[in-house]
């Protein structure tokens, strides 16, 4: 055979995928030339095969056409018609999140009626979630962008399974004057539409809202926001002459800077140089006083990076320099005010949230605050004593640290259902008796929880029941049986039993801990699904303000009340709504 013959028939008998892969002898690897990929070459090429199927070509068989080697590029781009299945699943999806070339947008009426399906559904999960659980309400009241008044309610309560849920009811438009009467109706009725049972409203301590409570006969507990009965104590001390003045100072010191863009690049530039954080001076909101010390924390933080700014005339001039600057005695009571508000703040941020216990934090909070952090000390200046004993005293009045009724109050019966505060170590010990004597009445006169009675436990037999007499024979009393039957049988064994364990440490989940011990106190496990759940605050209606300021905005002044309480209510509970969407894919 001439070379000529040799050439033609290695070429008939060598592979296609050749043409698209280089061999590495030294490394018995091919190396893709489309992608650049490196597989192992084991002397066949069924890796190379399979590798090619990733990419657009259709490589011809033996005997195939040459017309089916290789698709054109338009072939390749064009995408399969939109299924009626698919366009469901994208109607259904945020469109803002979700690309479908081809994909046309539903109409006003078809959108709607989305939403509309969505929200339907989403409500009867929701209320089927709730049934049969206590549960308790936060409600404010506010106004839009367009000057239109709603009224938000918000769901709190604990499921079977002891989670903590936080779901938002209703934002409905409150075009009435918002007077006592009326905010009780419409507190009335959604609490009939949704046929719920409650157990307590956490509101504002604005007069309307707490006359509405009293007039509303669905609400057997209320409470007040402790949020907004901190801001009421905190703005006492802060309202003081000598801090008015120093507050004020800091306030123009930041305006500048913030309104000032010489100064604020040369601020950043000082920061540089002296090695500091480079974070921004924050401004404060007058109705938040945790504002108010974020702000003083920050620029005390930058004060000499600050204090260098305005004594360069290059940047400041002389005239505002003077009007800025902040006398020692200033900085010095800033100083003081900080260690003394920062508890108040973190204690706030705490309390605010609404999905961990939070109600059992306000008294051990409170009295922990009044013995340290609020306690006179001798190097304190006089400005600082006075805003100390001021905010004191506000809080003993505004949480009736002092009342005869303190024991009997919603929050020291969740003190004691939790087993973090239980002891109740911040109040004297005769006061721990009372309340202990009145967690009693409140068992007593509740109903025993249904799976309590003996029929349930399933006796033991043969080896299990020798092994048992055989562990009460060797431990005596010592020995504690994990069956029902050893449970106490009454409400006051049960409550001495609770007590008698001790407590867990305060960064353990209580409902956790609830879990795993609801057989052992069915009574108090019932009542702690009722007290755990209420929120120290109303802050969970006031975090639907922001949501609605997203929705309802200039640009979207025409929506319809109804379109603005679907469209809040899906996106607030949004985590149920994954749960029905996954459950509908699935069906």
């Amino acid at each position: 055979i001439n070379n000529k013959s040799l050439q033609d028939f290695l070429l008939r008998n060598v592979s296609v995928v050749w043409k698209y892969f280089t061999k590495d002898e030294s490394s018995n690897s091919v190396t893709c030339k489309i992608c650049m990929s490196v597989l192992k070459y084991n002397k066949n090429t069924s890796a190379m095969h399979m590798h090619l199927k990733r990419h657009p070509l259709m490589l011809a068989e033996e005997g195939q056409p040459k017309s089916h080697v290789q698709q054109s590029i338009s072939a390749f781009t064009k995408r399969p018609a939109v299924t009626e299945r698919r366009r469901q699943q994208i109607t259904n999806l945020d469109l803002l999140n979700f690309f479908e070339p081809g994909y046309n947008v539903p109409s006003y009426n078809t959108l709607w009626n989305a939403i509309a399906h969505q929200y339907d559904n989403l409500r009867e999960n929701i209320s089927e979630e709730m049934k049969g659980q206590s549960v308790s309400l936060t409600t404010d009241l506010w106004t839009s962008s367009t000057m239109e008044p709603y009224i938000t309610v918000t769901a709190h309560y604990v499921t079977d399974s002891w989670q903590l849920k936080a779901r938002v009811l209703c934002t409905a438009m409150m075009p009435e004057r918002h007077t006592a009467v009326n905010i009780a109706d419409r507190l009335s009725k959604i609490i009939s539409e949704w046929g719920i049972q409650v157990f307590c409203t956490v509101h504002d301590n604005a007069s309307n809202m707490n006359l509405a409570m009293e007039l509303c006969e669905m609400f057997p507990h209320d409470l007040g926001c402790t949020g907004h009965t901190l801001q009421l104590a905190v703005k006492a001390g802060l309202v003081l002459p000598e801090v008015v003045k120093a507050v004020d100072a800091a306030r123009r010191v930041v305006s500048h800077f913030r309104h000032s863009s010489l100064a604020s690049c040369a601020l950043k530039q000082r920061q540089e140089q002296l090695g500091v954080k480079s974070n921004k001076l924050q401004t404060d909101c007058p109705v938040r006083w945790n504002s108010t010390f974020v702000m003083l924390q920050r620029l005390f933080e930058q004060r000499i990076a600050v204090q260098s700014v305005l004594a360069d005339e290059a940047v400041t001039k002389s005239s505002v320099q003077k009007s800025l600057a902040m006398r020692a005695s200033q900085w010095e009571l800033v100083e003081q005010l900080i260690p003394v508000l920062q508890p108040l703040a973190k204690a706030t941020e705490i309390m605010c949230g609404e999905l961990h216990v939070g109600l059992s934090f306000i008294y051990p909070v409170i009295f922990n605050m009044i013995s340290s952090t609020l306690c006179v000390e001798e190097s304190d200046l006089a400005a600082v004593r006075t805003f100390k004993n001021t905010v004191r005293q506000q809080l003993e009045t505004r949480f009736k640290l002092r009342s005869e009724d303190l024991t009997e109050s919603i929050p020291i019966v969740a003190c004691m259902l939790d087993p973090r505060f239980k002891h109740l170590q911040f109040i004297p010990q005769n006061k721990r008796e009372e309340a202990q004597r009145h967690l009693d009445v409140l068992l007593q006169n509740g109903e025993p929880p249904a799976d309590t009675t003996d029929a349930q436990i399933e006796p033991m037999t043969g080896k299990k029941a020798r092994l048992e007499e055989d562990f009460v024979q060797l431990f005596g009393p010592h020995y504690q049986s994990d069956r029902r039957s050893t449970h106490c049988s009454t409400a006051a064994e049960e409550i001495r039993d609770y007590f008698s364990t001790p407590h867990i440490p305060t960064m353990d989940n209580p409902l956790q801990w609830w879990s795993r011990n609801q057989d052992r106190f069915p009574h108090l496990a019932k009542l702690s699904k009722s007290y755990l759940a209420v929120p120290a605050t109303s802050t969970p209606s006031e975090r639907i303000f922001s949501l609605a300021g997203n929705t309802i905005t200039r640009q979207r002044a025409s929506l319809h009340p109804d379109h603005v309480d679907a469209l809040i209510f899906l996106h607030a509970n949004q985590d149920q709504k994954q749960m029905t969407k996954q459950t509908v894919g699935s069906e």
